[in-house]
């Protein structure tokens, strides 16, 4: 098959464009796509859909990257789908991919908080397929991986190998399907230790109270958002959800539809 050919995917993330997680994700899905990555410079986790306005962006063009190309810009997940679109790509992708998040992104309050899922959401609003992937990680695991830039070793670099192939698979697929009308996002999740042996199950977002996110520092005049792993442990899980399925270590993918929201059903007899 000719790189022409081939299907066109757009790949960002919201931990920044050096995170090995993006990188194992473009290595996977270049082996049967073209690839073309506008990602974050840095972090940009808890963002959810924001566009920026009030600063211009600026875009870096990597040498050094996996895929066709690369562009690094100052500004969110989901102004690096719409700023590639609309000024970077010479044609408009077959699927926007998202991902992979450090870290599991479940149950409506996160889905709608994540930049990785602001990202998909972005493309799906451009009338594009869309899909963001996440990928469970320890507790006790999580900081260390954060802070060395999601480079893993032993065990959890074949479980991110494992996730990254699986994810390029269904990417794939999707591509290779209708565009769907709505604004459809694939969520994918990945629990801690998947080895591919087993294809993502269809799930839907359960339903989450997380409560106040902002912790007072020590400082005794400013708040830090800190997250709590045990508001998941006190979350009712419904059977068949994405939070179910992550708690009994199964791969998942929601589809959410996003055009739900728009109020139309109250309207209807």
């Amino acid at each position: 098959m000719s790189e022409k050919d081939k299907p066109l995917v757009l790949a960002t993330n919201d931990d920044g464009i050096h995170s090995n997680f993006l990188i194992r994700l473009v290595e996977a899905l270049s082996k049967n796509c073209e690839v073309i990555t506008c990602a974050p410079d840095g972090e940009r986790s808890w963002i959810g859909h924001a566009i920026t306005r009030h600063q211009p962006l600026k875009t870096e063009k990597l040498k050094k990257y996996p895929g066709k190309e690369a562009y690094s810009v100052n500004g969110t997940p989901a102004d690096c789908v719409n700023l590639a679109v609309g000024n970077l790509l010479d044609r408009e992708p077959d699927i926007v991919v998202s991902g992979i998040n450090l870290g599991y992104n479940v149950t409506m309050p996160m889905v709608l908080s994540s930049g990785t899922v602001g990202g998909a959401m972005e493309g799906a609003l451009l009338g594009l397929r869309a899909m963001a992937v996440s990928l469970a990680l320890p507790n006790n695991e999580f900081d260390e991986i954060r802070e060395g830039g999601g480079k893993v070793t032993g065990e959890m670099a074949k479980t991110l190998e494992a996730a990254a192939e699986s994810a390029a698979k269904y990417a794939c697929t999707i591509a290779s399907m209708p565009t769907p009308e709505g604004l459809t996002v694939h969520n994918v999740n990945y629990p801690p230790g998947y080895k591919g042996e087993h294809d993502p199950i269809l799930t839907f977002a359960n339903s989450l109270k997380l409560n106040s996110l902002f912790d007072l520092n020590e400082d005794g005049k400013s708040y830090q958002l800190t997250y709590k792993t045990e508001w998941l442990d006190k979350a009712k899980i419904e059977v068949g959800s994405d939070l179910w399925a992550l708690q009994e270590n199964m791969a998942t993918v929601s589809r959410l539809d996003f055009s739900e929201a728009c109020g139309k059903k109250y309207l209807e007899p």
